[in-house]
């Protein structure tokens, strides 16, 4: 009663005023209220995202480095040097070889094992030197023979080491296992975080055995959440972070833990910022709670703006496109976060760049390799058929000289022999009986006149053998393997000579006509036995396409059109020599023709064709000879080559 009494006292101003000014008051404080917890929960749910983006961040780190551990282990497993020393199995050669690669290639962990797990090198170096990793489980690993990855733990706060185990192989045989690792350590840890401002621990089991976090800021004993729990926020030496962890698997089922700390002091200080403000606005009179409410609503929209562009980069950053550059104009908490969100989208720029640079290099490594190593087996199969043409050549002509000119002395002999017989029957025309009985059973007339046959066909014969072995010995050129000038109609002659054999019809292919259109040549300064190389591999490809037309045409009924190959030579009015070799098969699609002087590019079944031939002509013509070659076809209308080359080469190719 009595304090309804004292309203009733009350001004009618008051009355009229203090009932609206309480109610907007009221809903006014309850709006700034409701707006600061609003913004604070925006914030704290900002942090919480980007602290999992950052986590999602230094998973593709580690999924990088190791695929790049894979590339490196791949590579070193490939290496033929590598795979020899393996084969041989002397250690000593396994370590001298092993070694520099291991320097080269940064690697802190080598091991080379056989399938029972004995090791033929055991090499540790930078943080790993001298740590006690538990490689029981390792060693298991390696005699499956798989390609596997994984974190091989260590004792006594040693580093552990991330690691790629992938087996070793020569053509034949299985050889053994190749473990390389990295070691996680700090130096690790803080190449993975640059310059953010995250801060990454590295838990094995309750210890702490890796971290970039300074000595005095690491805190008392901590042990990170659960990697499948959200973020988690702590405090070390007064730092409050946001932490979330990530766990790797070793090859015993074991884990490794690496926490991801992210700052959250600028978070914190953007909502005391916030609370200031809030508390300031309950400061301003009646008639300024408006005005600086809808200020306060534009800061706060203009932070939450800022705020949600880098969210949103953050969210793209994780996608993976590192294209973005956020606006850093401001020093406050928000711009400096900005500064640093693009200092580390710069710094993952350039390592994804460095990244992919020696993904790049390993790859076009092992490809130029791969090629270098057929090149060479291409090569030397050339050089042993030429020696043993060459040594069967030699071998075969002694005996056939001796035979061919002991045949000279045989005829005269024959013939003497002969002429006695002759003069015997001129001068006793009537010799005894059993004398003629002798002759009659001897049919002497017919000797007489098959020996002198005999001979003369014997010595057609070795001369054919004489001129067949000229022609292997032409074709090998072993004794002409410098630059020199020699007559190239010669070694057409011979390749023709040595592939007659698949001229000739047989009983499933007809016979192959050959037309020589031979013009007046100078001498061509050219290495004769590469020269050789590249008429054989167009004679044999052309022969290989009229018998896939022959066999083509026997399946509907009957051959219409008989295999020819056409060779013709000419010389141009600048001394350049131009050989056409054409053939009359089904020629070559155009898809076909663009990529056959490809290496290793065959049309031709495996075990028929390398698909370096053509590769290997081409720069025996282009760089051996600076000449050019080059290839006319369309499909049913067969197939020409041509070659041109200079008669006289320059000084430099002749060198």
């Amino acid at each position: 009663m009595a304090m309804h009494a004292k309203l009733k006292e009350l001004p009618v101003a008051i009355k009229l005023m203090a009932p609206p000014l309480i109610i907007f008051l009221s809903l006014w404080t309850a709006g700034t209220l409701g707006f600061g917890f609003f913004a604070r929960h925006n914030l704290s749910q900002e942090a919480r995202e980007e602290t999992l983006e950052l986590t999602s961040l230094l998973q593709q780190d580690l999924q990088r480095r190791q695929e790049l551990l894979h590339l490196k282990a791949t590579w070193m497993s490939e290496e033929p040097s590598v795979v020899d020393v393996i084969a041989e199995g002397d250690r000593a050669s396994i370590q001298s070889t092993l070694l520099p690669i291991q320097v080269s290639l940064d690697l802190d962990l080598l091991k080379v094992m056989d399938f029972q797990g004995q090791p033929f090198l055991y090499s540790q170096q930078g943080a790993l030197d001298g740590a006690a990793l538990d490689e029981t489980n390792l060693d298991v690993a390696a005699q499956t023979g798989l390609d596997l990855s994984g974190i091989v733990l260590a004792e006594s706060g040693d580093p552990p080491s991330l690691v790629h185990l992938t087996s070793v192989k020569s053509s034949e045989q299985l050889l053994g296992s190749l473990a390389v690792g990295i070691a996680v350590d700090n130096q690790l840890l803080q190449q993975i975080r640059g310059n953010a401002s995250m801060h990454l621990v590295a838990f094995q089991g309750d210890r702490i055995i890796a971290t970039t976090l300074p000595p005095g800021d690491r805190g008392e004993s901590w042990l990170p959440p659960a990697p499948d729990t959200a973020p988690m926020r702590i405090s070390l030496a007064d730092e409050p972070y946001l932490v979330k962890t990530v766990e790797l698997t070793s090859f015993d089922e074991a884990t490794l833990n690496i926490a991801v700390l992210n700052s959250v002091r600028a978070t914190e200080q953007a909502e005391q910022n916030l609370w200031l403000i809030v508390a300031s606005f309950g400061c301003l009179g009646g008639g300024l709670v408006i005005g600086v409410t809808f200020l306060g609503f534009r800061a706060t929209q203009a932070l939450s703006r800022r705020i949600q562009r880098l969210t949103q980069a953050t969210q793209r950053l994780a996608q993976g496109d590192l294209t973005l550059h956020l606006p850093s104009d401001t020093q406050d908490e928000v711009g400096v976060l900005a500064q640093n969100f693009n200092h580390m989208t710069e710094e993952l720029i350039e390592r994804d760049q460095q990244i992919q640079q020696q993904m790049q290099q390993l790859k076009n490594t092992l490809a130029e390799l791969r090629r270098t190593q057929l090149h060479v087996v291409q090569s030397e199969k050339m050089s042993a058929l030429g020696q043993l043409v060459a040594g069967v050549a030699h071998e075969l002509n002694n005996p056939i000289n001796f035979v061919h000119g002991n045949l000279t002395y045989l005829e005269e002999y024959t013939q003497d022999l002969l002429n006695i017989t002759q003069a015997y029957q001129d001068h006793y025309p009537n010799p005894p009986k059993t004398l003629q009985a002798v002759v009659n059973n001897v049919d002497l007339d017919f000797l007489c006149e098959d020996l002198v046959k005999i001979i003369s066909s014997m010595t057609v014969g070795t001369k054919r053998i004489k001129q067949i072995i000229l022609s292997l010995r032409n074709f090998s050129r072993l004794d002409e393997a410098e630059f020199k000038a020699v007559d190239l109609h010669d070694g057409i002659d011979n390749t023709l000579l040595i592939l007659q054999h698949r001229f000739k019809e047989t009983s499933e292919t007809p016979a192959i006509e050959i037309i020589k259109n031979y013009g007046s040549l100078s001498l061509a300064e050219c290495y004769p036995s590469q020269l050789n190389q590249v008429f054989m591999n167009l004679l044999a490809n052309a022969v290989d396409a009229l018998e896939e037309s022959n066999q083509q045409q026997l399946k509907n009924g009957r051959v219409v059109r008989p295999g020819k190959i056409w060779i013709s030579t000419q010389m141009n009015a600048e001394n350049w020599i131009k050989i056409t070799i054409a053939d009359n098969g089904s020629g070559i699609p155009e898809m076909v023709r663009s990529r056959i002087f490809d290496p290793f590019f065959t049309t031709k079944p495996i075990g028929k064709g390398t698909g370096l031939g053509l590769s290997i002509s081409y720069q025996i013509i282009t760089e051996k000879h600076n000449g050019r070659i080059e290839c006319n076809s369309m499909l049913g209308g067969g197939t020409k080559f041509v070659i041109e080359i200079p008669i006289h080469q320059s000084k430099s190719a002749a060198a």
